[in-house]
């Protein structure tokens, strides 16, 4: 008590720390991830920076960033260069690495599976048939350079189709089922049975028109153009200002559809929404990148171990400003560093960060059921 005969408690220096240490704990958590997401932010520039002035024929980082910002450059063909060949590249890469990782995120929470992604369950794969039967099976039509704006259209929404395909068939199928790991397995199957329907039409087509389906299995952001970046861009715009409407319900989502049923979360819609956005990022990406795997995979769980968290406000742009570090340097690594003359397959490349995920998923996953 008081010694002033107030009959008020006097706090100790313990009691006023334990009841603050709250509220310093948040302070100290919104610190953290502001800070994180300032140190991607700087993370992604830089890399951009660098790949653009990197080449066959390097360009001084400080006219890199002039140009950029719009000044006056000393050379027109730097200025050629890095607007018309390189930067579009850099953007398509940005918006592919984006896209695939807020798919991979909705997709694992939506399949209740921590190794969903695009490229695992086959939807690329569906995706890569629905062009193919296009660009195979259809006369007179060649690589996406070549196509007149409605046969790119017809493209992208072949492929568009198929990745929605797959995506309801092991949708389907989870819900049946219930068991993730049937789920990746059916999802494993459906990806090779939409390769043998592809390897079965490149072998009864004109090997001419062969090389127009190389980079879909391959994986590339370099034949990008701008005129197809309009479609590009357009479509992963708009689902991935949709994906941050969709945070909240697949935040609810995470404890179960019963649940987020009783919060008043139309569980249907949010399906759809998020099946239909993913189908169309799956597609689209596909279409103009080719099949770019386990990006979709490796950013949200990076992204949920970094933010040390499973909100899906923050989650889900985290994982696209990793996606979209993921395949820039992925690119660089590839033969965007311009010190060979030959390029390897992005897939090639994101495969060192993807499969240590998938083994660290694996093995923890394992870990934790062994514990109790």
């Amino acid at each position: 008590m008081s010694g002033s005969g107030t009959g008020v408690e006097e706090m100790t220096e313990d009691e006023v720390a334990s009841r603050a240490a709250p509220g310093r704990r948040h302070r100290s958590r919104v610190g953290y991830v502001a800070g994180l997401f300032g140190l991607l932010v700087l993370l992604l520039l830089g890399v951009v920076v660098v790949l653009i002035a990197q080449g066959s024929i390097p360009i001084p980082v400080g006219e890199v960033l002039r140009i950029l910002t719009g000044q006056d450059a000393e050379s027109a063909v730097n200025r050629t260069i890095v607007l018309d060949a390189r930067l579009p590249k850099v953007v398509a890469g940005l918006l592919a690495g984006a896209a695939l990782a807020v798919g991979g995120a909705q997709m694992q929470t939506l399949f209740r599976n921590p190794l969903a992604d695009p490229f695992v369950l086959g939807v690329s794969s569906g995706a890569i048939l629905g062009a193919a039967i296009v660009i195979l099976g259809t006369g007179g039509v060649g690589w996406l350079s070549g196509l007149g704006v409605v046969s790119q259209l017809g493209v992208t929404g072949a492929a568009v189709a198929g990745a929605a395909g797959v995506l309801l068939i092991a949708l389907g199928i989870a819900r049946r089922v219930g068991d993730p790991v049937v789920v990746l397995v059916v999802g494993v199957m459906l990806g090779y049975l939409a390769g043998a329907v592809v390897d079965m039409l490149v072998y009864y087509t004109d090997p001419d028109r062969l090389q127009a389906l190389a980079t879909f299995t391959r994986g590339s952001v370099r034949n990008v153009t701008w005129h197809e970046l309009q479609v590009v861009a357009v479509s992963c715009a708009v689902v991935l200002v949709l994906s941050v409407f969709l945070a909240q319900p697949l935040n609810a989502l995470l404890l179960g559809e019963r649940y987020a049923g009783s919060l008043g979360v139309n569980v249907r819609r949010v399906h759809f929404l998020s099946l239909a956005s993913v189908a169309v990022l799956s597609g689209v990406i596909t279409a103009y990148c080719g099949a770019i795997g386990f990006v979709g995979l490796a950013a949200p769980h990076l992204a949920r171990g970094l933010l040390r968290t499973s909100d899906h406000r923050l989650v889900l742009p985290a994982s696209a400003l990793i996606g979209a570090v993921i395949v820039l340097v992925a690119e660089y690594v590839a033969g965007g560093n311009g010190l060979t003359r030959t390029s390897l397959p992005l897939n090639s490349v994101t495969a060192f960060v993807g499969a240590p995920v998938i083994l660290w998923v694996l093995l923890s996953g394992r870990a934790r059921r062994q514990a109790r």
